[in-house]
Formats: C-alpha cells, structure tokens, sequence
C-alpha cells in the first residue's frame, strides 16, 4: 500500500501496488475537516477494441518517468486551486496491459457536486494530453504508436 501526502500524483509501474479505494480513502481522510460534499472518481481501463474495431491484445505504455512524475504532481496541485476543490489525486501506471486492466486513476474532493464533475473532466483531459507517456496498441492487425485521445 502506497502512502503518500497530499495531494497524490503518482506515476507508477504495471506491478507496484495501487488500490483505488485506499486513494479514496486518503483523499476523503484529508478533508474531513474542510466543508467536503463530493468526492468523484474516474478509472481508465484499457478497450479491447481499437476505434476501427479491430481486437486489442495489448497496450504498451513508455513514460519519460521524470517528466511524466512531476507533471502529474504538478497537475495534482494546481487543481487544489481551483475555486471549490479541496484536494485531488492522479495516478497514471505504465507498462504492458491487457484490455481490462485499469491505467489512470483520478479521485476529486470538492465542495460543491458540479465542482466535482467538471474538475474531474479537466484532470482526465489534462492527463491524457499533458503526461509524457506514449501508448503502443498490439491488435491482430499489428502495432503501432496512438495518438491519446
């Protein structure tokens, strides 16, 4: 179990050990004292069909870790200073999964419910676009590098 201070941005390997519900629990445990009324999560799962149908084998994700590290934190950060979020937690994985394996894990703590949703909207958009990490899908039909949408 990973332990780590508020807020988490976290990049880690296919095998370190992630639980979701214990991110929800720490996040929920950093604002019980705050006017907390929402907490909404997202996870990212990887399909197991491309956009053209074709099947999914497997999906390679290669990561500049230093880059990639303090992007995520970063990002972790600047959406606590957004009006009405009271904390935030991302943790992208890396490395070589089969379609059903989870990926990103976003978790927001706000004050306010559509606070919530459009935040977590934001730090998934942002996630997929800002991270230096490339995704290689292996399909039946070969591999090839994707462009994250």
């Amino acid at each position: 179990m990973i332990v780590v201070p508020m807020p988490i941005g976290m990049l880690l390997k296919k095998d370190d050990p992630i639980d979701l519900v214990r991110l929800i629990a720490e996040v929920r445990g950093s604002v019980k004292d705050k006017n907390c009324g929402s907490i909404v999560t997202f996870t990212g799962i990887v399909r197991g069909r491309t956009h053209e149908g074709k099947k999914v084998d497997r999906l390679e994700y290669e990561v500049f870790e230093e880059a990639a590290r303090r992007s995520i934190e970063n990002m972790a950060r600047t959406l606590t200073l957004l009006n009405g979020v009271l904390e935030a937690a991302i943790c992208h994985r890396y490395g070589t999964f089969s379609p059903g394996e989870e990926v990103l894990y976003v978790v927001i703590a706000t004050e306010r419910s559509n606070v919530a949703l459009e935040t977590l909207r934001l730090a998934v958009t942002r996630a997929k676009h800002e991270i230096p990490i490339w995704k290689k899908e292996h399909t039946t039909n070969g591999s090839y590098w994707v462009d994250i949408e």
